[in-house]
């Protein structure tokens, strides 16, 4: 319920999913796209630990794709809660592009995963229950370049939940003016 201080309770749940699930996806997409940290994988994760890795990876960015789409109708249903004290001026356009690239990315970086997968062509499976439907004809130099411009993304997410995190900690222990329970609340 949205009470007019804090987000709604689906809203604050959303971001948190999500949160936790980025926090597993930009460190494990860093380990899956060098091939050659197999060996390494599999010593700490057993036999077949990569591609389990791997599989994890691509279900989740589904998982991820379909709650951003669960966030982004929440957020049409319900708004944001005011700020009080207002932000100044820099930190609202701070806030907005930075809420704003990142709901972006959270969209766009599963699909082009989604699409870079299809074209390699491999397996496209959601947590062992079924398999997504390939979006794309075999080819593999246009998955790897797909694939390419994914890594790239998936790190900019990773860059901008850090400032994310940094600014929400600002907000909550050293300006102490509401920003950051706005979220946990």
């Amino acid at each position: 319920m949205a009470d007019g201080i804090h987000y709604h309770g689906l809203q604050r749940l959303l971001h948190w999913t999500i949160a936790l699930l980025v926090i597993f996806m930009v460190p494990a997409g860093l380990v899956i796209s060098d091939f050659s940290n197999k060996q390494a994988v599999e010593v700490v994760l057993g036999p077949a630990g990569f591609d389990t890795l791997y599989a994890l990876h691509k279900s989740t960015g589904f998982a991820i794709l379909a709650l951003m789409i669960l966030r982004i109708a929440s957020r049409l249903a319900w708004r944001a809660p005011p700020y009080y004290p207002p932000l100044t001026r820099f930190e609202h356009i701070a806030s907005s592009s930075v809420h704003g690239i990142l709901y972006l990315l959270l969209l766009v970086v599963p699909v082009l995963g989604w699409l870079g997968v299809s074209a390699y062509p491999a397996p496209l499976p959601v947590y062992g229950l079924f398999e997504m439907p390939a979006i794309s004809a075999p080819d593999q130099p246009f998955a790897e370049r797909v694939l390419g411009v994914h890594g790239v993304l998936g790190i900019s997410i990773g860059v901008l939940a850090a400032i994310h995190i940094v600014a929400a900690l600002y907000h909550g222990l050293l300006k102490r003016d509401g920003v950051l329970g706005r979220m946990i609340g």
